[in-house]
C-alpha cells in the first residue's frame, strides 16, 4: 500500500471528486472537511485492503481498479465500478469486518474516516450524517436487490434441473437425489423472500 495524498493536499483536489456519487451530495466546505480527514491509497495486485475480523473505522471509495470481496476464504463479489463503496457498515457501526477485500489489480481507493463529521458544528453535523446514512442505505438496498435477482435466477435454473431429473425418474430410481434437490430449492426460496423483504424495507425507509 502506498499513500498518494492525504489531508490538506487531498482537500485541494475537492473539485476532482465531484463525479463520485457519495461525495457529490456534500457541500463544498463539507467535502473539503471530508478530504482533510481522508487518504488516497494505492494497492498492488492481490494486496489485502481490509482483513476479515479486524476492527474497522474507515470506509473506502473505489477510484480505479478492481477489488475482490472474500468471506471465510470464499469469493463473494467483485467491485470494479468507479465510486463503489465498501467497508461502510463496519465503519459506521464501529464493528469488526465481516469479510476481507483484496485488490485484483493496481487499485486506487479513497479512504474516508467518519470522524470528520464530529468536527463540524451541530447543524452541519446532522446534515452530513443524514446524507451519509441515506447513501449507505441505498447502497445496501441495491446490493440486496442484486442478490435477490441472482437467487431468483438460481432457483429457476434448479427448477429446470428438477424437471429433467423428474424425467429421469421415469426410467430409474432417482428419488433420493430429487428429494435433496427439492430441499435446496425450498431453502433458496425462503432466502430470496427474506432478502426481498429486507431490500424493500431499506429502499422505502425515510431519509435520516
Amino acid at each position: 500500500m502506498q499513500v498518494y495524498k492525504d489531508g490538506p493536499a487531498l482537500s485541494k483536489l475537492s473539485h476532482q471528486f465531484r463525479q463520485i456519487p457519495l461525495l457529490r451530495t456534500f457541500a463544498d466546505s463539507h467535502l473539503r472537511e471530508i478530504l482533510n480527514a481522508s487518504r488516497m491509497l494505492v494497492f498492488g495486485p492481490d494486496e489485502l485492503i481490509i482483513p476479515q475480523g479486524a476492527f474497522g473505522d474507515r470506509l473506502y471509495v473505489l477510484i480505479s481498479g478492481k477489488v475482490r470481496v472474500v468471506k471465510n476464504k470464499s469469493p463473494i463479489a467483485v467491485l470494479d465500478q468507479i465510486g463503489e463503496v465498501f467497508g461502510e457498515l463496519s465503519a459506521l457501526a464501529g464493528d469488526v469486518r465481516t469479510a476481507s477485500v483484496f485488490a485484483v489489480e493496481t487499485t486506487w481507493c479513497l479512504e474516508l474516516s467518519p470522524v470528520f463529521v464530529e468536527r463540524l458544528p451541530p447543524e452541519a453535523r446532522n446534515a452530513c450524517y443524514a446524507l451519509l446514512y441515506r447513501f449507505i442505505a441505498q447502497v445496501v438496498a441495491d446490493r440486496l436487490q442484486r442478490t435477490t435477482d441472482e437467487l431468483a435466477l438460481a432457483v429457476k435454473d434448479l427448477e429446470i434441473t428438477r424437471g429433467k431429473l423428474t424425467e429421469l425418474r421415469k426410467t430409474a430410481d432417482q428419488k433420493p437425489l430429487n428429494d435433496e434437490l427439492e430441499l435446496v430449492i425450498e431453502q433458496l426460496r425462503h432466502t430470496k423472500e427474506k432478502l426481498s423483504r429486507l431490500g424493500r424495507s431499506a429502499s422505502e425507509s425515510p431519509a435520516i
